[in-house]
């Protein structure tokens, strides 16, 4: 399974900036993308066609399906609310195609908090007065109305900086080849597309096994921890959730069904996979209790902060001379996974060793947790590991092989790991 996850697009900004036209443009011109035709409540305008312009519901209506978690984003607009279906928009990314969005600015900042991979584009006419003039030739609002939107668009624009990119919609011809441009550049960044086949037909037999994983189901961890000190502060480890990422996306391009439960990383979350964003140790593991008896695979590569204060102390702490805080170890998730639950599936764990007998080190974890195998990474290695965009190590199996993988990108290390975890549980399961 080699199809690239789809992007969403969002495009904002005031009313009358030129954003729907904008947006039918990249719909009109690239295959893979569709529309998202947004709910609203208020009244159908001119020539508007229920399910192609909007779909149109009543304020009861829309209330109720916002209790019912229906909508990835929604926002109350002159008066009138507008909503996205979250559930469309998931299986349409799922699918590969690309999804573009044109709502409000408070909508794109929700679906930005939603979707930090989300693609932000702010249009903008090269002038207020040009904006006036637009929305009093649509001949569809009276002047107060126009009035209250040039209000409304005062506001929207001190949010432009929360954006990815700018758009000033002076001349149409020239904004359509700009949208173009930053659509097309997005869909070839590496980080939004599977992993190239033409890189693994160098290698073959290195990513045998990565046929196992199609129709699987894989829970991936990501990312630090945090524990709370205070409001302010929290303690915390170097990890860029880069390598949880890559391990997700790798078993994605697999062709697996993969819930990515990632920390607060420093890198966009990738698409394409079910997402839950946690903080602490303790919600990982709530999380992995409710949902590990219905996977195939539970990959650890979150880097989990090993101790949280045992007091939170509300506020911030003031500073003053010495500050003295106590620490209790955070929950071993893996074994305490190991220890409730009946039907655990097979988990491949990570483990960061310093030291020349670290990798001995790593094989007491594996069997202490558990685990099926362990991805013992040197933290002394330099220029791989934490805060690294390489890695380097070995992956160790239970049966005492293991797969070594020299110093290279997070990403590629990621395909090699998958595919060598295939191999392992097919030949099991030969046996």
């Amino acid at each position: 399974m080699n199809k690239s996850p789809g992007q969403l697009i969002v495009l904002a900004g005031p009313s009358g900036a030129g954003k729907t036209t904008l947006a039918h443009h990249l719909v009109e011109t690239f295959s893979t993308a569709a529309f998202s035709v947004s709910t609203t409540t208020r009244p159908m305008r001119g020539s508007e066609i229920e399910g192609v312009d909007y779909f149109f519901a009543g304020r009861e209506e829309f209330l109720k399906r916002i209790e019912n978690g229906y909508f990835l984003e929604h926002a109350e607009v002159h008066g009138h609310l507008y909503g996205t279906s979250r559930d469309w928009v998931i299986k349409e990314l799922a699918h590969g195609g690309s999804v573009i969005l044109d709502i409000d600015v408070q909508g794109a900042l929700q679906i930005k908090e939603a979707f930090p991979a989300s693609i932000l584009i702010f249009i903008l006419t090269p002038s207020p007065d040009v904006l006036s003039s637009r929305l009093s030739s649509r001949n569809t609002d009276d002047p107060d109305v126009v009035l209250r939107r040039m209000e409304v668009a005062a506001r929207e624009i001190s949010w432009i900086g929360s954006f990815d990119y700018y758009i000033c919609n002076s001349h149409l011809e020239d904004s359509m080849r700009q949208v173009e441009s930053i659509f097309s550049c997005e869909r070839l960044k590496i980080a939004n597309t599977s992993f190239p086949p033409e890189v693994r037909a160098f290698t073959p037999d290195r990513f045998s096994g990565r046929e196992y994983w199609n129709g699987k189901r894989v829970i991936v961890t990501s990312g630090p921890t945090r524990e709370a000190l205070d409001s302010v502060r929290f303690i915390s480890n170097r990890s860029s959730g880069l390598m949880g990422c890559s391990m997700a996306m790798a078993f994605r391009d697999a062709g697996a069904d993969v819930l990515f439960v990632t920390g607060p990383a420093c890198i966009s979350r990738p698409s394409g996979v079910d997402t839950i964003p946690v903080e602490t140790a303790e919600e990982i593991l709530e999380i992995l209790v409710r949902e590990v008896e219905k996977a195939d695979l539970l990959v650890m590569a979150a880097a989990v902060s090993d101790f949280r204060p045992s007091d939170f102390h509300d506020g911030k702490t003031e500073r003053s001379g010495t500050v003295h805080f106590e620490f209790v170890a955070t929950p071993d998730i893996l074994e305490e996974l190991d220890r409730t639950i009946d039907c655990m599936c097979p988990v491949m764990a990570f483990s960061l060793e310093f030291g020349p007998d670290g990798g001995q080190r790593a094989l007491g974890k594996m069997k202490r947790k558990g685990a099926a195998a362990i991805f013992y990474n040197p933290g002394d290695a330099e220029g791989s590991g934490m805060e690294a965009s390489s890695n380097q190590g070995k992956l160790f199996f239970t049966d005492g092989s293991y797969v070594e993988v020299k110093r290279s990108s997070k990403r590629y290390i990621a395909e090699l790991l998958a595919a060598a975890m295939g191999r392992y549980l097919m030949k099991g399961n030969e046996g």
